[in-house]
């Protein structure tokens, strides 16, 4: 059981209730472990020790989904069980298997993506392998092993990562402060990613925050860019209701953001003029979303940007924009960018076909005759003699 409230109060009260109620049907909750020491000097309890001596460096890290919490700093943070792999693996000197990338990669659980940017590299080196048809046990071709070892040099810089458990750090939303969510989208011919922000204000105090982010590898068949983008902004719309739903705070106001013009093209013509592909995927974006909170976003200012492309490499430092959102959210909104021109599109426009039609006078009046017999009769020998006529 994971729980986060404002209060040591509230804590300490929601905790007893939890503990009564399961007393109830037989059950003892047990290990309570808090950030605070006032909870856990009210609550009479013990800070649990870790099991695995091996992997636990020290005892207030408690593992919980995945990761690792540091109850002393309240922060997250990330432990590789380096004794589970081969060093020359790990080091970069002997070339993987397909098996020992899925391996590699399972290892590390991430439930809410706060490092997606991170593992979607691999994500990307593992379908290239797919492409190539190797086997399990196969070593990868000698062009992906570089990118490898790319990738796993970065491995110790993510145990050095901290990620603070609570979205505020100056703004205290008891305060009565107004939060804002922010999405962010992007996709590449390889994969397609989604981030959420939420954006504290109280006064002149500003505060953003990473809430969680998710990452997809494009399609194996090939997929044209502003299908992918589109496919990205309903993985976002997705992403965004479920972080909604899970919050216990009020959201003022939701802001999509896009570097896609086709996209917001898209959201703003009929979508009924366009191919059943962009059709329904705009429906399913219009159902949960309002048009007016679709903006645009140069991609050099667009925080999904970061999961979507082997140009740079990660950073993982606690201060970059992957975690704490892009500078422009840390101004007034009247700075925030903006599409300069109209925007029009003629992708995945339906096709529509003309027909000419050539009206003339006829030479027979059918409304004549009454026999459908009689009028193929006459018919035969008009056009017979028309024949005649033209030879002589």
């Amino acid at each position: 059981m994971v729980l986060s409230v404002e209060t040591e109060e509230e804590v300490v009260e929601l905790s007893q209730s939890v503990r009564y109620i399961h007393m109830q049907g037989g059950f003892e909750i047990r290990n309570w472990v808090s950030n605070s020491s006032l909870v856990l000097s009210k609550m009479n309890v013990e800070l649990s020790t870790a099991k695995d001596s091996t992997i636990i460096s020290d005892l207030p890290s408690q593992k919980i989904l995945g990761m690792w919490w540091d109850t002393q700093d309240d922060v997250f943070k990330y432990k590789i069980g380096w004794t589970r792999f081969d060093s020359a693996l790990l080091d970069g000197s002997r070339c993987p298997t397909k098996r020992e990338i899925l391996r590699t990669l399972m290892t590390i659980y991430d439930p809410v993506g706060l490092i997606d940017h991170y593992l979607v590299l691999l994500k990307i080196l593992l379908q290239e392998v797919w492409r190539t048809g190797n086997d399990w046990d196969d070593p990868i071709p000698e062009n992906l092993f570089e990118r490898w070892r790319t990738w796993i040099r970065l491995l110790l810089e993510l145990e050095k990562l901290r990620i603070s458990i609570c979205y505020r750090q100056v703004v205290l939303l008891i305060e009565e402060a107004a939060v804002d969510m922010h999405v962010f989208v992007d996709a590449s011919e390889s994969v397609m990613s989604a981030v959420v922000f939420l954006r504290f204000t109280k006064g002149d105090q500003l505060e953003c925050s990473l809430v969680a982010a998710k990452t997809r590898v494009a399609p194996m068949k090939y997929t044209s860019i502003p299908r992918l983008e589109l496919q990205a902004a309903v993985l976002r719309c997705r992403l965004a209701a479920n972080v909604t739903r899970n919050l216990t705070m009020n959201i003022s106001k939701r802001t999509y953001w896009t570097d896609s013009r086709n996209v917001l093209c898209w959201l703003r013509a009929d979508h009924k003029r366009y191919s059943a592909f962009v059709g329904s995927r705009i429906s399913e974006i219009l159902e949960s979303t309002d048009i007016h909170d679709w903006r645009w976003v140069p991609t050099r200012s667009n925080v999904a940007d970061d999961g979507t492309r082997w140009r740079d490499r990660p950073d993982l430092s606690s201060e970059s924009r992957w975690f704490k959102g892009p500078e422009f959210l840390m101004q007034a909104t009247e700075k925030w960018p903006s599409l300069p021109v109209k925007i029009s599109t003629e992708e995945e426009m339906r096709p529509s076909v003309l027909f000419h039609i050539s009206v003339s006078e006829s030479v027979i009046d059918v409304s004549r005759f009454s026999s459908w017999r009689r009028l193929l009769i006459v018919t035969g020998y008009v056009l017979r003699s028309f024949v005649h006529s033209t030879k002589l």
